[in-house]
C-alpha cells in the first residue's frame, strides 16, 4: 500500500492490541530484537527516541537479556530548551527510565545542548546527527494534537531541509524546543510510532485519512496502537 493511501485495519504496518500494556510490551520486544540483531552484527546501535508516556512505558518493558546495552547510542528526537538539570528535560526522563530498567550500563544518551546560544546548539546537534549514516530505528510517540517529536501539524518545520530545527512556538510550555527535522527522523531503517489511549482517537483518525499529517510524512514502518486509540 502506498503511503499516499489511507490506512485500514488490515494494513500490515498497523499493530493493534486490546489494551495499552500489550502495546508497550510489543514495542519493547521489537526494540530489543532490533538492538540485539544490530549489535550482534555491527557492535554498535544508533537509535532515535522521543520522550513521553508511551515511550517511557515501552522502555520500562525492555528485556535485558544478554545484550551489550552499553553499545547503544540513544539520540533524542527533541529537547525542551530549559536548564540542563531541569526535570522537564527529555534526556533526564530517558536516562531515568533506562537506568531503572537496565541498570547503569544502558548506553549513552545524546541530546541537544541548551546551555549555549540556541542557534549554535541546533548546529552542534545537527553535526552529531550527520555523523550517523543511517539510524537503526526511530521510535516516536504521538501527541493528542498529532505532533511527533516537536513537529506539529501544518508547522513550517515539517518541510525543513535542515537536520535540526529551533521551534519557538510550541503550544505547550516551554515554547522553545530543539527538534530533529522530518528528514533526520526518516533516516532510520525502522520507523516506529507507538500510542495508546482514548485521548488519541482523533489524532489516529487524522493520520489514517490524511497523508499530510506528521505521522504520515514520517512514513512509519510500524504503528503500534491499542483499541481505545484506534476506535
Amino acid at each position: 500500500m502506498s503511503f499516499e493511501e489511507n490506512f485500514s485495519e488490515t494494513d500490515s504496518r498497523l499493530k493493534l492490541f486490546a489494551v495499552e500494556q500489550q502495546v508497550f510490551q510489543f514495542t519493547a520486544e521489537l526494540l530489543t530484537l532490533i538492538i540485539k540483531t544490530t549489535i550482534d552484527s555491527q557492535q554498535n546501535c544508533n537509535v532515535i527516541v522521543a520522550a513521553g508516556r508511551s515511550i517511557t512505558k515501552s522502555l520500562e518493558c525492555l528485556l535485558p537479556r544478554s545484550i551489550k546495552w552499553q553499545n547503544v547510542n540513544w539520540f533524542l528526537a527533541d529537547e525542551r530548551c530549559v536548564a540542563i538539570d531541569d526535570p522537564q528535560r527529555n534526556d533526564l526522563q530517558i536516562r531515568r527510565v533506562l537506568q531503572q530498567t537496565l541498570g547503569d550500563e544502558y548506553g549513552t544518551v545524546h541530546s541537544p545542548r541548551t546551555d549555549i546560544d540556541l542557534e549554535e546548539a541546533v548546529k552542534e546537534y545537527a553535526t552529531r546527527i550527520n555523523q550517523i549514516t543511517m539510524f537503526d530505528f526511530c521510535v516516536l510517540g504521538m501527541g493528542d494534537d498529532g505532533h511527533i517529536a516537536s513537529l506539529l501539524p501544518d508547522h513550517w518545520a515539517l518541510d525543513s531541509s535542515d537536520k535540526c530545527c529551533l521551534v519557538n512556538d510550541s503550544p505547550n510550555p516551554p515554547s522553545q524546543r530543539i527538534t530533529l527535522s522530518m528528514s533526520a527522523l526518516r533516516n532510520s531503517k525502522n520507523r516506529i510510532v507507538v500510542t495508546a489511549g482514548a485521548n488519541k482517537k482523533q489524532a489516529v483518525r487524522n493520520f489514517r485519512n490524511n497523508s499530510r499529517t506528521p505521522v504520515r510524512i514520517f512514513e512509519p514502518t510500524t504503528i503500534v496502537l491499542d483499541h481505545a486509540a484506534s476506535q
